[in-house]
């Protein structure tokens, strides 16, 4: 089951393991892709075949003739590599991924879902922590906003 986080060492080759516990669901390879979050920072997705293959089934639903969808679709699939884990269960994310993330030495890996399927992403951990408290603040924003309209609504 793909839940919680665990911190890895990439090493130079840019290898890392991911944790036994995900790795029953993940199968023998993953497909990695470029991300950004809310708040801008930069990551990446590791998703099973499965859920890459749901995510293009997603785009296919979209007009082609619609540029947005085009441009998201051709990003991620130029980007896009699979990613097969060898007898050690490590898998080698390609040099020019790893520097879009700002990923050296170490990494964080987090469960998702994406496409209604489980998936990790892997995170350069300062990025992560920036994004976290991205988001912590953008919903401390958000519920003292709400709170303020309520008060403004009382009789």
């Amino acid at each position: 089951m793909i839940v919680g986080r665990s911190t890895v060492t990439v090493d130079a080759q840019g290898r890392l393991i991911v944790p036994s516990a995900w790795q029953a669901d993940l199968g023998e390879s993953v497909v990695v892709i470029r991300d950004r979050s809310a708040s801008g920072e930069r990551f990446l997705t590791a998703l099973t075949v499965k859920a890459y293959d749901a995510m293009i089934d997603d785009f296919a639903h979209n007009p082609p003739t619609d540029k947005r969808y085009a441009d998201v679709s051709r990003h991620i699939l130029q980007y896009a590599c699979g990613c097969k884990f060898d007898q050690k269960r490590r898998m080698t994310v390609d040099a020019d991924n790893l520097r879009y993330a700002g990923i050296t030495g170490s990494a964080v890996l987090t469960a998702n879902i994406k496409s209604n399927n489980p998936v990790f992403e892997i995170w350069e951990p300062e990025a992560l922590e920036r994004n976290n408290r991205a988001y912590d603040e953008r919903e401390l924003e958000e519920a003292l906003s709400r709170n303020a309209e309520e008060v403004r609504n009382l009789k």
